[in-house]
């Protein structure tokens, strides 16, 4: 295969560890990798560690979930706006003062959301840290921040699924009608100021103005230049001009630096609410370092978000499919750490120790969107930059002291998204079969003694994804165990129903002679796809049964859509907000397996449509707080593009 002219790359000694050791498969930990530290690249990538602090030791496995504590200053975040805590007393201040209520609802009293208090806070050192809607709140509304009681849930339907934390209402009390915003999961402060009626600050400096368009233009260097920062003499302007400094820092992929710039801010003005802001950043827990909140410019009709669409999703038809891409691409390459990796989610669900294979997993997601951007002729402005980008994916990746080899919770997946990506890179000629199945190694050694693969627990739709990842290597010329896709394939049948749809978890007993219920079918749609796609591609399943699984997973979809961005499983059918793209895209890899190409075409035009109606107010994309909008954004983008090759092969 013709080598891309942006480089290939190789690892010397790939197969010094040639895994001597025997693996038992019963045992649910792996061994680790012995990589060579010598990759030849075209140029020189600098690495400037910036990895974050985990408390864990990589001495066994663990489900606890550890979390970051706010220090004195970050624990004030939000409290510069004058709060009322009672709906009845703010009732009362409303009908006398004469003023709307602004109803902030943290949570919902009757909900499992897991993420509750990280999405306060990122709410609270986000809109409510800035000093345009701190005045107009405290001016003009009766601020309000309590989770609504079991007659105020029922009468402004605050009920889980419809009102998805994080949001608000505007409650005027002379006019019946009631504003309300949920599914707040990016945060643009200029949509959110224009939903309040809060104006710009008139003492803003020229300087100060000049930056704020720079960097909404994704110029960020240059907004640090035009800031002088001892030339202001208005405090708000001196601490806004450092904290737009800290945030071009960290878009810049400065991010050591940035988050340095962000504690100083803390210590040198402790009581101005930007410094609490900054304080949370710092540590780690703040809403601009993960991601959700965005200053970049949008079109006028995104600024229609929340009224046009839900929450803080664009209104229909805000963007083009290239828009998407560019706007995607752009925020991902912001969101790089120094080292190469991505650290925006804090999915935990295995527990604090499973963080790390999360976050190698992630940035192998982004990986992959990243590679099918530099492999298009309409984003070649942007190739230079994702060059230097999967560079230093590929080193992040490929170091296995990233990855917690002690955690068996989250393990497979860094394992699954890197063998995918490495398998993407290998497809175009950037990385060498040694390598490849020197990753497909660890992946193969998880599987267990019945034959499934797992996460937290065994079940059919990790072992489908482990066999779609050994069937792309195998036909990429990887050798794979032949044994070990026989187990995978015998347990994926075995949690077949006659129905077509697919248990949850695995078990000693095959369901494969029940019959299934309505609810299996509805609570498995999102994976049919996937499990039928695995058995399909290792010749095991029929065109009828992969039509089938496409054709329930379509028409169930607004079950499966109910989770998104919901952090946690609904009680409805157990579809998780964070498996919202994981579905998607098992689904579009089904669809790829199509042998006719109308109706290939047809499932991918319906899919592609489904896409285009998610983005983002700024052309991101998520499916819960948790996992995060790179993993969202990155998932999305490689959806778009098998639609795109799915809608375009000739029969």
């Amino acid at each position: 295969m013709e080598i891309m002219p942006f480089g290939k790359y190789r690892i010397e000694n790939a197969m010094q560890n040639k895994r001597d050791t025997k693996i038992q498969l019963q045992t649910r930990t792996c061994w680790p990798t012995a990589w060579a530290t010598s990759i030849f690249l075209l140029g020189t990538v600098a690495l400037v560690t910036s990895l974050p602090t985990y408390a864990w030791a990589q001495t066994g496995n663990s489900t606890k979930k550890i979390r970051v504590q706010p220090n004195k200053s970050a624990i004030r975040v939000g409290t510069a706006i004058r709060w009322e805590t009672d709906f009845e007393t703010a009732l009362e201040k409303s009908k006398a003062e004469g003023k709307p209520i602004f109803w902030y609802v943290p949570r919902l009293a009757e909900t499992f959301m897991d993420r509750k208090t990280e999405i306060d806070r990122y709410m609270k050192a986000g809109p409510f840290s800035w000093p345009t809607m701190i005045q107009c709140l405290n001016e003009n509304y009766i601020p309000l921040q309590a989770i609504p009681k079991k007659e105020q849930a029922k009468k402004y339907e605050l009920v889980a699924y419809k009102f998805v934390e994080p949001g608000f209402l505007i409650i005027n009390t002379a006019e019946p009608k009631v504003a309300k915003v949920d599914r707040i999961s990016t945060m643009h402060q200029p949509w959110l100021e224009s939903l309040i009626g809060a104006k710009p600050r008139e003492s803003r400096s020229a300087n100060l103005k000049e930056a704020w368009k720079l960097f909404a233009n994704g110029k960020y260097d240059p907004a640090i230049g035009v800031l002088n920062v001892e030339s202001e003499e208005d405090i708000d302007n001196r601490v806004e001009s450092e904290i737009l400094i800290a945030m071009a820092q960290f878009r810049a992929n400065r991010v050591g630096e940035s988050l340095a710039s962000f504690e100083k801010i803390a210590k040198t003005y402790p009581d101005h609410p930007l410094a609490w802001k900054a304080a949370a950043e710092a540590q780690n827990i703040g809403p601009f370092v993960h991601g959700f909140e965005i200053h970049r410019t949008v079109p006028e009709t995104a600024m229609l978000a929340g009224v046009d669409s839900a929450g803080s999703a664009a209104p229909p038809n805000t963007y083009t499919e290239s828009q998407l891409w560019h706007r995607g691409i752009e925020y991902l390459l912001g969101m790089q750490h120094d080292n190469g990796g991505f650290f925006d989610s804090d999915y935990d669900f295995g527990g604090t120790d499973g963080l790390p294979n999360v976050h190698v997993a992630v940035s192998s997601i982004v990986g992959m969107a990243l590679l099918e951007a530099r492999l298009d002729d309409n984003l070649k402005d942007e190739h230079a930059r994702i060059d230097a980008a999967l560079k230093k994916i590929v080193l992040f990746v490929l170091d296995d002291t990233h990855i917690n080899t002690q955690d068996s919770d989250e393990l497979i997946w860094a394992y699954l998204y890197r063998q995918r990506f490495v398998n993407a890179l290998l497809r175009v000629g950037r990385l060498d079969v040694i390598v490849a199945k020197q990753t497909l190694a660890p992946l193969e050694s998880m599987q267990t003694a019945s034959g499934a693969w797992f996460h937290e627990y065994n079940n059919p739709f990790v072992t489908a994804s482990c066999l779609w990842a050994m069937n792309e290597s195998k036909s990429l010329g990887i050798e794979v165990d032949a044994s070990k896709v026989e187990a995978g394939l015998a347990s994926l049948q075995g949690s077949r129903f006659q129905s077509g749809a697919y248990s949850y978890g695995t078990s000693k007993r095959s369901v494969a002679e029940k019959p299934g219920r309505d609810r299996d079918t509805i609570a498995g749609a999102g994976r049919m796809p996937l499990c039928e796609g695995a058995l399909f591609a290792w010749e095991r399943s029929s065109d009828d049964l992969l039509l089938k699984s496409l054709n329930i997973s379509f028409e169930k979809h607004d079950s499966m859509a109910k989770a998104l961005k919901y952090d946690d499983h609904t009680s409805e059918y157990g579809y998780g907000g964070f498996f919202f793209w994981y579905d998607m895209q098992a689904r579009c890899d089904a669809i790829e397996k199509v042998t006719d190409a109308r109706q290939r075409a047809e499932f991918a035009k319906r899919q592609r449509e489904l896409i285009m109606a998610l983005p983002e107010i700024d052309g991101c994309f998520i499916d819960s707080h948790e996992i995060g909008r790179c993993y969202g954004t990155g998932m999305a983008l490689i959806c778009l593009k098998q639609c795109e090759r799915a809608m375009n092969v000739e029969e």
